[in-house]
């Protein structure tokens, strides 16, 4: 097995010798800490590990040394005393959340079955996940703790009622029979689910034992990092909107979830969440760029017409909208938007107007006050204003990818084919050239490389590729007549203006 495999196989060593060595309740950093050396740790393990020199030592052993070795090497460099399991870093117990001073509130729903119900429910929430199962007696334990600390109860809940809810919660949330294409609805797991232990213990009439029971929750572990992180690392969010959106995410974990980029105990994130701010935070009269993302989607999928003011910035910084030549008024722009994009960074929506067979592109961040169209009744407009004959324009054609390829700064023109020699001996050509067309380039069948230079076909619109020639000056050569003269005819100015 290979080092990359035996790294993905072992990971969840790491997260086992944390809570086996030092229980669940250490400080955020501290576990964000371990989790980190513990990784590399177990990465060095798998470069290291040679299976016929360790005596016939299984990985998984030999691994766990590296890892706890790592730990105790950090705490040794961080002048920390090493807690062990018996200290108070350790897995929270049901008593510890019961205070002899617990004032009573009012017992609302302290017998009802579906209040129970829900209480369960919110103790797997909290006490359970992928990594972490409760018994029975597990859940009646936090059941009692959960219901004394929220409401003050005294009197613990009848064993047999529990374990009857219990069962009535799988069969209302899982389904009645195990197959291969139903085990992503079951919402609650259990040891011999997947054997429909449940089932058989019901129509043999037999008390079969139902434990490790676990919440499959909203989001894995593994999409709640994916999505936290997305979260914090937008540039069309606010750090308030950030710190609200993770708050809610993190509401769907399990007590025992931690994320690098958010701090459990202050409920914050943990670095500035505003220098990942950027224009696309900006806000247009109280409206976001995520905003008008939004709106401009819904007429997209609606096949709706949208009314908007398009802006340019002032010298002083604010955004001013383009106005009507003749009136001075505001200018409406009126569109029927097809697709849109991020193009290095911005929006853009796609689109026509009425009477123009061009499409026009138009970057998101500069559109303000958009909204639906509507008819008389207060319909929103879904009439076709162009027909589209170009069927790379539509449906499963589009390819948004090939189409930015084609319109490099999101130019309006006609694209077309265009050949070009980059230098093959610095490192950075080929890769400007992806960065710019992606995979939409062609290498010369009958290259010649004898002067370092390779010759490629791109297609864009001549006039764009001007200026981006000259941004790449020193290493590319368009070999097109027609945009070499731009080009020529773009220096002469630029001497006259230089001179």
């Amino acid at each position: 097995m290979d080092a990359e495999q035996l790294y993905l196989d072992h990971e969840y060593l790491v997260d086992y010798w944390i809570r086996r060595k030092y229980g669940s309740r250490l400080p955020s950093d501290v576990q964000n800490d371990l989790e980190s050396v513990g990784l590399m740790a177990l990465h060095t393990a798998t470069q290291n590990y040679d299976p016929d020199n360790e005596e016939g030592a299984k990985f998984k052993t030999y691994a766990s040394t590296y890892i706890k070795l790592s730990f105790a090497n950090y705490f040794k460099t961080k002048n920390m005393p090493e807690p062990d399991f018996g200290d108070t870093i350790r897995p929270p117990k049901p008593d510890e959340f019961l205070q002899e001073d617990k004032e009573q509130s009012i017992k609302i729903g302290k017998k009802e079955p579906d209040r129970q119900a829900l209480q369960i429910l919110e103790v797997l929430r909290m006490w359970s996940d992928e990594n972490h199962t409760l018994t029975q007696q597990d859940i009646i334990d936090w059941h009692y703790a959960y219901c004394y600390e929220k409401h003050g109860f005294t009197d613990k809940p009848d064993r047999r009622t529990m374990s009857k809810l219990i069962k009535n919660l799988i069969l209302e949330l899982d389904p009645y029979e195990y197959s291969d294409t139903n085990k992503g609805d079951y919402k609650i797991l259990y040891d011999g689910f997947d054997k429909d232990l449940l089932k058989k213990s019901l129509e043999d009439d037999d008390d079969g034992k139902i434990t490790d029971l676990s919440l499959v929750h909203t989001f894995s572990n593994g999409e709640m990092d994916k999505l936290i992180e997305a979260v914090c690392f937008s540039d069309m969010l606010t750090g308030e909107e950030k710190t609200r959106l993770v708050k809610k995410i993190f509401a769907t974990a399990s007590e025992y979830y931690r994320s690098p980029f958010w701090d459990k105990a202050d409920q914050k994130i943990l670095f500035n969440p505003e220098v990942l701010q950027g224009r696309l935070s900006n806000k247009f009269g109280g409206r976001s760029v995520a905003d008008n993302n939004s709106i401009v989607q819904k007429a997209i999928s609606g096949r709706n017409v949208i009314s908007f003011k398009f802006n340019h910035y002032t010298e002083d910084g604010s955004l001013e909208p383009n106005v009507v030549a003749d009136t001075g008024e505001d200018r409406i722009y009126i569109l029927q938007p097809y697709h849109m994009v991020q193009y290095h960074d911005l929006y853009y929506c796609l689109g026509f107007h009425e009477g123009r067979s061009n499409i026009y592109h138009y970057r998101v961040d500069l559109m303000s006050d958009i909204s639906l169209v509507t008819d008389e009744n207060g319909d929103p407009v879904t009439e076709e204003f162009v027909p589209i004959n170009d069927y790379k324009f539509v449906g499963d054609f589009w390819n948004p990818e090939r189409y930015m390829a084609e319109h490099i700064y999101m130019a309006y023109g006609k694209p077309r084919d265009i050949r070009i020699k980059i230098d093959n001996r610095d490192k950075k050509g080929f890769t400007f050239l992806r960065d710019w067309f992606g995979e939409h380039y062609e290498i010369s069948s009958s290259r010649d490389e004898s002067d370092g230079y390779i010759t490629v076909t791109v297609k864009a619109d001549p006039k764009m590729i001007v200026h981006w020639a000259m941004q790449y000056a020193g290493l590319v050569e368009v070999l097109d007549d027609e945009v070499r003269e731009l080009i020529r005819e773009e220096l002469k100015m630029l001497g006259e203006k230089y001179e």
